[in-house]
């Protein structure tokens, strides 16, 4: 018998992860989406990936765009990370708020992140419930400072 969903949920709460915004600037759309489910694939040619729940409307602005910024929080973005995983706000408006810039393919990257991976759309994958968007990335910014991490349904800090 499989796992229901409430188990299956539970047990994934329980490996912690750091915290990443997807932001994306396409035509007719502009935001981002807070994920966790962000992982590196390949580092020749460089890819990554992030999961996206299929009802987001943020798809389609993407996949228009051509590109994405995977923006890496530190410990001091929880505000951020809560503004664009809230259902209440206006994303578009959270990230003009933001001010960010660009660096290579005019995707928003967010200031103060620990890294931001600028990438273009390599694929779109169709699993489930979500899409895997796998990105190229085309160039990087870093900085020094501390991970923001969610454990157990709730933002965690290393000590």
């Amino acid at each position: 018998m499989p796992a229901s969903i409430d188990q299956f949920k539970t047990s994934l709460s329980l490996w912690a992860s750091g915290v990443s915004v997807i932001t994306y600037a396409s035509e007719n759309q502009k935001g981002g989406v807070t994920v966790s489910s962000f992982s590196s694939v390949s580092l020749e040619p460089p890819l990554v990936l992030f999961c996206l729940a299929k009802q987001s409307k943020a798809k389609e602005a993407i996949e228009s765009a051509g590109n994405f910024a995977v923006n890496i929080l530190s410990s001091e973005q929880k505000q951020i990370s809560a503004d664009f995983a809230s259902g209440s706000l206006d994303k578009a408006v959270v990230l003009e708020g933001l001010n960010p810039r660009k660096l290579s393919t005019g995707a928003p990257i967010l200031d103060g992140c620990l890294a931001s991976l600028d990438c273009l759309v390599h694929q779109t994958i169709d699993a489930g419930d979500h899409w895997i968007f796998v990105g190229h990335v085309e160039a990087v910014a870093t900085k020094e400072g501390s991970p923001l991490l969610y454990f157990n349904r709730k933002y965690r800090e290393l000590i």
